[in-house]
């Protein structure tokens, strides 16, 4: 019989687990409890980034419906982008 492969295994380990959820939104709720200053901020300026992609989203609803739907998927691919760049790769460039 043949060993599994790396790649086998690794899916394996990223397969959801009965509880997995329950477990990850417990950690996120202690990791929150114990730097409640932090978790407010964030909570913060997520709204205030809400409120500015609302702002975007009527800006592009002016554009004529023809053009709207690859305006709409840029602007997403567009924040997407700035998402990995800022919060991911800064994320990796420390460690």
């Amino acid at each position: 019989m043949a060993s599994k492969s790396s790649r086998d295994k690794q899916k394996e380990a990223a397969s959801p687990t009965p509880g997995m959820v329950t477990k990850l939104f417990d950690r996120v709720r202690i990791i929150k409890h114990h730097h409640p200053e932090l978790s407010r901020k964030i909570d913060a300026l997520e709204a205030e980034i809400r409120d500015r992609l609302m702002t975007i989203k009527d800006a592009i609803d002016e554009f004529p419906p023809m053009e709207r739907e690859l305006i709409t998927v840029l602007v997403i691919n567009g924040v997407h982008k700035m998402c990995d760049e800022i919060l991911i790769d800064d994320s990796t460039d420390g460690a």
